[in-house]
């Protein structure tokens, strides 16, 4: 049996969530034994995924835990493997990682996120019905719509945080906290304990974040690019400081990461 691809992409969210929200995503897939198991990576985003079908995640200790049909993928250290058997279908939301804890209204994003409340739990049983149904864009508009609802009214504290996020994200974690501090009239340590309290993690730490997942992006669309040119591309110091700073988040180098892409990519092509 092939896999069958049933239907994939991603868009731009509504234009009133493009400063929180960078994607929503829609892919359905039938697996088999060979593509049941997906490498997850750490990465800049914190992801609400909402899916039908039957999903496991192994973290680093190896045990399986079976995932809810809505849940969300938090901050990550470490990678992990996705099991997923038979026909799934995901409706999925990527957020700003500063943004997403006040507008999930979870405190703590850490790891894989199950408990959701109330709201999201009522969300996911309508987003999964259309989704069973083959109603993906609806599905997707329907948690866009929830999101905006929640978006918060005006707060110059998070509006500083707000810029600072986008213009990392912007530069690809490039921007420099001083400069971004004086210009929104704080001192770095303000700016640093504020981003923090937001995102979970140091400005510092976001830049690196986001270049890694700039990077893991990249050679997942193109395992055979260039990979110096794409170290000297997303600022790293030379292919070295590239490959420690890839491996140190990812447990494996960049060159390794593309032949994990290649290895799924025939299997996805071979006959089950």
């Amino acid at each position: 049996m092939k896999v069958e691809a049933l239907d994939q992409g991603g868009r731009a969210a509504h234009p009133d969530l493009r400063t929180t929200v960078r994607r929503c995503g829609l892919h359905a897939e039938v697996h088999t034994p060979a593509t049941e198991r997906h490498l997850i990576l750490p990465d800049a985003y914190i992801e609400l995924q909402f899916y039908t079908g039957a999903c496991w995640f192994e973290g680093a200790d190896g045990q399986a835990r079976a995932l809810p049909p809505v849940f969300v993928f938090g901050t990550r250290t470490a990678p992990g493997c996705l099991v997923a058997r038979g026909l799934t279908r995901v409706a999925s939301v990527a957020m700003h990682r500063w943004c997403a804890s006040r507008l999930l209204r979870i405190e703590n994003l850490q790891g894989i996120c199950t408990d959701v409340g109330p709201e999201l739990q009522e969300l996911g049983r309508r987003v999964v019905r259309l989704l069973d149904e083959g109603g993906g864009p609806e599905a997707l508009a329907q948690v866009e719509a929830w999101l905006l609802a929640r978006m918060p009214k005006g707060d110059d504290a998070q509006e500083a945080v707000d810029a600072a996020g986008l213009e990392l994200h912007e530069s690809r974690g490039a921007a420099r906290i001083a400069p971004l501090a004086a210009e929104l009239g704080l001192s770095v340590r303000q700016l640093e304990r504020r981003f923090k309290d937001a995102a979970g993690v140091s400005p510092k730490a976001m830049a690196r974040l986001i270049r890694f997942s700039d990077a893991q992006e990249r050679i997942e669309l193109d395992p055979g690019t260039s990979l110096a040119a794409l170290a000297c591309e997303l600022g790293y110091a030379d292919q070295a400081h590239f490959n420690r700073d890839f491996r140190g988040l990812a447990g494996l180098t960049p060159g390794q990461f593309a032949q994990v892409v290649r290895s799924s990519r025939r299997a996805q092509a071979s006959p089950g």
